[in-house]
C-alpha cells in the first residue's frame, strides 16, 4: 500500500518539490486544514512550502486508502484522504492529526531541528 501511495505522489509531481524543501504541506485549494497545518508550522518558525494537488490525485488517493481499508479487512467504515499531506525532512508525517500528535508528544520540534527546518 505505501508502495501505491509514493507512485501517486511522484506522479502528482510533488517528489521534486519535497526533496527540495524542508517542510511541504500538499493539499486541496482552499482547505481550511492547510492553514491550520500552516500556521502551527509557522509558530514554530517553520514556513512550510505550500502545494496545491490535483482533484484527480485526491479522488486517487481516497480510493487507495479505502480499497487498502478493504484489503485488510476493515471495511467497516470508509476513511477521507489523507489531506493535507505533511512532509519533513523529505519524510511524509502524515495528515493534520499526525502533526498534531508529534507536536504534542515533543517530537515536532526536533523533527524540525533534524530538517533544517528551524534553528532553536
Amino acid at each position: 500500500m505505501e508502495q501505491l501511495l509514493m507512485v501517486a505522489i511522484k506522479e502528482e509531481g510533488l517528489i521534486p518539490i519535497v526533496e527540495g524543501s524542508m517542510v511541504v504541506i500538499g493539499g486541496r485549494r482552499g482547505c481550511d486544514m492547510n492553514f491550520v497545518a500552516q500556521r502551527l508550522l509557522e509558530r514554530l518558525k517553520a514556513y512550510p512550502t505550500m502545494y496545491e494537488v490535483s482533484e484527480e490525485f485526491v479522488a486517487r488517493m481516497t480510493l487507495m486508502r479505502n480499497l487498502g481499508r478493504t484489503l485488510r479487512g476493515d471495511s467497516k467504515t470508509l476513511v477521507a484522504p489523507l489531506f493535507p499531506m505533511i512532509f519533513i525532512g523529505g519524510k511524509l508525517v502524515g495528515g493534520l492529526d499526525q502533526l498534531i500528535d508529534i507536536h504534542v508528544t515533543g517530537k515536532l520540534i526536533p523533527m524540525l531541528k533534524e530538517a533544517c527546518a528551524i534553528w532553536l
